[in-house]
This record gives C-alpha cells, sequence and structure tokens, in this order.
C-alpha cells in the first residue's frame, strides 16, 4: 500500500529536498505526512467493522472447567513457576530477539537499498514485497521439511544460514546486500510458530493459559531490536553495519533451537530407559 498511496515518482525524498529552503522543507514534510496517514484512514474503518463484528459474535467459551478436586493456581504461583522454568526463559528470549530481528530487517531494508542503490523510496519499497513473498514461501518450505526431519535440525539449518546472509548483508559492498537481506525473509518464516509451541511444550498444562500470553508479550522485541540496530547505525555511521545486530539475533535463535533438541534428546533417552 505504502508503495502506491505513500511514495511517489521521480527523485528520492532527500533528493528532492537538497535544493529546498527551510519552509519549503518543513511544506514538504507535512505533505509527505499527510501521504503517510491516508492508507491509515481507510485501515482504521476496517478495524472499527472488525470490532464490532467480534462485538456482535458470540464465541464458545474455551477455559477448561475447573473441578472441585483440583485448584487452580494463582497469577503469582503461576509467574513464580515460569520465573524458575529456564527453558521457558530462553524460549522467551528467543522470541523476543526472533521479532526483532524481523522487523528490523524489514524496517530497514528499504534504508538500504536507498543508500547503495540510485533509486527513489516508491522503488525501494518493491523490494519489501519481494520480502513479504519470501517469508510465505520460506513458511511452506519449512512446513514440508518439518514434517519429515526433526524440526529443531531444521530451524538450526535455517538459523545458519541466516546468520550468515546477515552477515554478508553487513559486509558486502555492493547492491547485491540488498537482495541477500530480501532472501533472508525466506528464513523468518517458520520461527514464530516453532518458538512458540516449542516454549509452551516446557510448561506444565495448568500453567499453558499465563505462559502463552507471556509468549506473545515477546513480542515487544519489535520495538526493541530496530531501536538498538538503528543506534548502531549512528554510531558507527554505516546502515550496513548495524545488521549484525540482527545476525547476533539469529545466531541466538539457532543456539536455543540446539539446546533445546540436546534437551529432546536427553528426555527421549530417559523416556526410553
Amino acid at each position: 500500500m505504502g508503495k502506491y498511496l505513500v511514495f511517489s515518482e521521480g527523485e528520492s525524498l532527500e533528493k528532492q529536498m537538497a535544493g529546498m529552503n527551510a519552509e519549503q522543507v518543513h511544506n514538504f514534510k507535512v505533505l509527505m505526512l499527510e501521504n503517510t496517514l491516508e492508507p491509515y484512514k481507510y485501515m482504521i474503518m476496517v478495524l472499527v467493522v472488525v470490532m464490532v463484528l467480534f462485538l456482535l459474535t458470540r464465541f464458545p467459551t474455551c477455559k477448561v472447567a475447573q473441578t472441585a478436586s483440583h485448584k487452580r493456581p494463582s497469577a503469582l504461583d503461576t509467574l513464580r513457576y515460569l520465573a524458575s522454568n529456564a527453558r521457558f526463559r530462553r524460549g522467551i528470549v528467543a522470541q523476543f530477539l526472533y521479532v526483532g530481528m524481523q522487523v528490523a530487517v524489514w524496517s530497514f531494508t528499504i534504508r538500504l537499498a536507498l543508500e547503495l542503490g540510485d533509486i527513489n523510496e516508491r522503488d525501494a519499497s518493491t523490494f519489501m514485497v519481494y520480502s513479504f513473498a519470501c517469508f510465505f514461501i520460506g513458511k511452506f518450505i519449512a512446513n514440508i521439511l518439518m514434517t519429515r526431519f526433526n524440526p529443531e535440525k531444521v530451524l538450526i539449518l535455517y538459523s545458519v544460514i541466516g546468520a550468515l546472509f546477515l552477515a554478508y548483508v553487513a559486509l558486502a559492498p555492493s547492491f547485491s546486500a540488498v537482495y541477500v537481506a530480501v532472501l533472508v525473509s525466506v528464513l523468518f518464516g517458520p520461527c514464530w510458530a516453532t518458538i512458540y509451541a516449542g516454549t509452551l511444550d516446557t510448561v506444565d498444562n495448568e500453567h499453558t493459559e499465563m505462559a502463552g500470553a507471556v509468549i506473545v508479550m515477546a513480542i515487544v522485541g519489535a520495538a526493541v531490536v530496530p531501536a538498538i540496530q538503528g543506534y548502531v547505525a549512528d554510531m558507527f555511521h554505516s546502515l550496513q553495519l548495524s545488521f549484525l545486530v540482527s545476525m547476533l539475533c539469529f545466531v541466538y535463535v539457532g543456539v536455543y533451537f540446539w539446546r533445546e533438541s540436546k534437551v529432546r534428546g536427553n528426555l527421549a533417552e530417559v523416556a526410553a530407559s
């Protein structure tokens, strides 16, 4: 939507503002802001309709019925349990870093294309369309692979390749870094669901309701990691080098799946004996 409703044809915004005085730059920025807000008006309309539909629709209850013989643990007891669960903590960190990495890469791809190529924002946004397509393709491929191979091993492979790709993005002195940044999205597809399911699987059934909510809240990484990557870009005056932040996130995700593979293997051996 942004490609067609926000960005305009012609030179990049930076080049257009280069020959303007202070007042013209201010007016130009206001105009661009108005263009940015336009799509959100329609999005808000759609969200209002969806909200009304939710309010009018009766949904079946999904909570497990409580029995007199089984007392439900308090929220404080559940939080203590989750805090003491090392595997759960590692899963939260992995989810936090994964979501942050994905948003950071997607947020900086357009800027990277503008920095490395002589194109405008409208053309650069095309690479985001390619990234979204790669994301769904990667998810589809991973779903097939995980039905035939160990899911943790599939994600370890994805993480290793992803970390190498991001290292290339950070260090390659050519526009090819943009194409590799797009290809990284192929490796993002299966991570969220696999980390979520694996982390929730480490929790006792009586605590899963709150545990699931805590895992979902790990999406706050989407606000933290991009900010850190932006800070690194400003510190080193290099947008490319900032992709090393996302690379380190992918490294941790790979280590998480490697440790989970080891733990599950040990548990399987104990169960077999």
